[in-house]
């Protein structure tokens, strides 16, 4: 019998077919595929889960209200620390919430120096979110700081100190806990002021004095420097439970995907 032949024509269109089924398969495997979900990292502290993304960003946020209100070239100094009860972020001082933001921006220079509005603004956001509206002004910090809001570009220009003191007095932070409670992270600090004597660069300061606040009306203890350093862990150690206590409080804040600052509390 005569073989019968499998037409040409029918040849092409089944490799047609065939190349155009491997094409949808590899689309369909490689580009209509949803992503998987971001794997988020989470860490234990103090028995608390917590996203490490979040711990970082509230490490950073409460970084600078640490440089910023605990300088003592500026007219801030001690902000958070002055507060008897409680302060809402909403209440916040627009010109502290402003200093806070751009403190670890400026750099100390002879000449006036300019940081840009918008970049300002995504970082003051992302500490206060929507729990305190960005208000952009001139802030007078004292005589060592000068920030001067231009309206016309939207951007500030500044002055700040070059030089720092060896010794210098101010305030001493240690977080002891950390709690996650529904849309909030709470961060509890103790806090004590040293004093050091003799202070502003001499080298014969052996001692400071340590007290709840600057005002100086409580004094904890008088300790003596170690090597010309002071042993904060020594005086967590034997003073913690006679220090300041402070909560702070950062509510998540869905709209940037942050843990916003909300408020900070003093309790006994």
């Amino acid at each position: 019998m005569e073989e019968k032949k499998t037409p040409v024509a029918l040849i092409i269109i089944l490799i047609i077919i065939i190349l155009a089924l491997g094409g949808y398969i590899a689309v369909d495997k490689f580009l209509l595929q949803k992503p998987e979900e971001e794997v988020r990292t989470v860490v234990t502290i103090d028995d608390t889960n917590i996203d490490l993304d979040a711990l970082y960003q509230i490490g950073d946020s409460l970084n600078k209200f640490d440089k910023a209100f605990n300088d003592i070239s500026s007219s801030y100094f001690g902000y958070l620390y002055k507060i008897n009860t409680r302060l809402l972020a909403s209440k916040f001082d627009n010109k502290a919430a402003l200093f806070a933001t751009m403190h670890s921006e400026m750099t100390g220079a002879s000449s006036p120096q300019y940081l840009i509005g918008g970049d300002v603004k995504k970082k003051f956001e992302k500490i206060f979110g929507k729990n305190l509206a960005y208000k952009p002004v001139s802030v007078n910090a004292g005589d060592s700081y000068n920030i001067v809001y231009n309206e016309g570009n939207g951007n500030f220009t500044y002055t700040a100190p070059t030089m720092s003191k060896v010794y210098t007095n101010g305030y001493v932070v240690r977080n002891i806990k950390t709690e996650l409670k529904d849309d909030s992270v709470m961060i509890t600090r103790r806090v004590f002021f040293v004093d050091y004597k003799n202070s502003g660069g001499n080298t014969d300061v052996t001692k400071a004095d340590i007290y709840t606040n600057h005002d100086k009306t409580k004094l904890i203890a008088t300790v003596n420097l170690r090597n010309n350093t002071l042993s904060e862990e020594e005086v967590f150690a034997k003073y913690g439970s006679r220090l300041d206590k402070y909560i702070f409080t950062f509510k998540e804040n869905n709209s940037i995907d942050d843990y916003c600052f909300f408020s900070i509390e003093k309790v006994k």
